[in-house]
């Protein structure tokens, strides 16, 4: 979910003050759409790779081949949005730090978040992976957790991945 990989990185660079890169790996317009917001068409300054918000450095619909030339730039922290094929992306994401998988535990698609699971199980350490999930409810989080056996947490909502609250703070904190 490119809006939790937006907040973490806003609080790596904001609250930690870490060089933090952002990489979208997918294809996508998300981080297009985003740049236009807030430089709008303007061709000063307009880069057609990245650009910077906030100290973060955003790096639009990159393949993987790209991805060590950024790291190369001597970032602190870079956080690749893999978008939804674990197949593709499988390799890149095990060599994470931090492997973070944001799914959703509604009853209408929490068969998925079992199914990959169940996909990775043989994975050395994959019960180590953190589940982030948006707008779950805490009683809702408690039996992800005892059913699923992983470390879930919560995505507080939070319509600005550029305005940190305290409950966005005290998750990263407990993430980081």
């Amino acid at each position: 979910m490119t809006h939790l990989g937006i907040l973490l990185a806003n609080y790596l660079s904001e609250c930690l003050g870490q060089k933090t890169a952002f990489i979208e790996c997918q294809p996508g317009n998300d981080l297009q759409f985003l740049q236009l917001y807030f430089f709008g068409s303007s061709i000063d300054g307009y880069n057609p790779n990245s650009f910077t918000i906030h100290r973060v450095t955003f790096y639009k619909d990159r393949n993987l081949q790209g991805i060590p030339e950024i790291i190369g730039d001597k970032y602190d922290c870079v956080i690749l949005d893999f978008g939804t094929d674990m197949v593709k992306n499988k390799s890149e994401f095990l060599r994470c730090d931090k492997k973070i998988v944001v799914s959703s535990l509604a009853v209408w698609k929490k068969h998925e978040l079992e199914r990959f699971i169940n996909n990775s199980a043989h994975i050395k350490n994959c019960e180590q992976w953190i589940y982030a999930i948006p707008f779950a409810k805490n009683k809702v989080i408690k039996e992800g957790i005892k059913k699923l056996k992983r470390k879930i947490y919560g995505i507080p909502y939070e319509p600005d991945p550029f305005t940190l609250s305290d409950p966005v703070i005290h998750l990263f904190q407990k993430l980081i």
